[in-house]
């Protein structure tokens, strides 16, 4: 409340009795003024105290100073890199020419800022060529493994992170088509170790647990074994002349911290 309109109406007021009074008047009620000064300021000092306080309070209780569980759903569009083995021809972008990810993580906050968690993820894939005609073609890459990611300002509504994690990988094209009034059905899976996977992105605060924000993956890994089937009979065989591929994947991430 700003007193001083008061104090100068007052002090013209008290200026018509007496120019002594009005002398008095003055000392003390510069001294009023500045006690409540002094007040109005220990009392914002004392509300801010306990803003502060209810801050820090408020990010205890949100799993003992930001730990606890989380759950995540990621999904966006990913590029294929590198090569499915060593043979000239076996680039990945002339099998598949890109990738819708879907992705579900699950983990703990080791502390506010540290967490570990694992993930799984299916992605349809977009065929590089039209399958042939009279036969349906599918395509799809599956991805699971284990991150670890370090949030910078967990508490911030901005709240940038990066992230590293390892897994496994699975790359399948199946085609089916009629012949002599019969459905033949063929896969062929590629599978091996993600020796990496990168990661990084910005979560932004819609609420204390609930955060959104776009994100960045690059993975590296290598297929090591091949499995053909026929829908009766299957086999499998390990890749001679291995070769590392790539996925470079990006979208949008949102987690929920309990």
């Amino acid at each position: 409340m700003n007193l001083h309109p008061f104090w100068k109406l007052s002090a013209l007021t008290l200026s018509l009795i007496a120019p002594a009074a009005m002398a008095d008047w003055r000392n003390n009620g510069n001294i009023k003024r500045d006690q409540s000064d002094d007040s109005d300021y220990s009392d914002d000092r004392s509300r801010n105290d306990e803003d502060d306080a209810d801050a820090e309070d408020g990010e205890e209780s949100s799993g003992q100073d930001g730990r606890g569980f989380s759950l995540g759903l990621r999904a966006g569009y990913g590029l294929p890199l590198g090569k499915a083995t060593g043979e000239a021809d076996a680039n990945l972008s002339d099998v598949i020419s890109g990738i819708i990810p879907l992705q579900l993580d699950a983990g703990y906050f080791l502390t506010s800022h540290l967490y570990l968690g694992g993930s799984f993820q299916y992605a349809p894939g977009l065929l590089a060529e039209d399958c042939e005609e009279g036969a349906s073609c599918s395509i799809s890459v599956m991805r699971f493994g284990v991150n670890l990611a370090y949030h910078t300002a967990p508490f911030a509504k901005v709240d940038p992170w990066v992230g590293l994690g390892v897994g496994y990988e699975r790359f399948n094209l199946s085609a089916s088509a009629e012949f002599g009034g019969e459905t033949i059905e063929a896969s062929t899976t590629a599978s091996g170790f993600e020796f990496a996977a990168l990661q990084g992105g910005v979560d932004f605060k819609l609420s204390k647990h609930f955060a959104v924000g776009p994100f960045a993956t690059f993975t590296v890994g290598q297929y090591s074994s091949l499995s053909v089937s026929d829908g009766e009979d299957s086999a499998s065989v390990d890749i001679d002349e291995k070769a590392f591929h790539f996925w470079l994947m990006g979208g949008i991430k949102a987690q929920y911290r309990f």
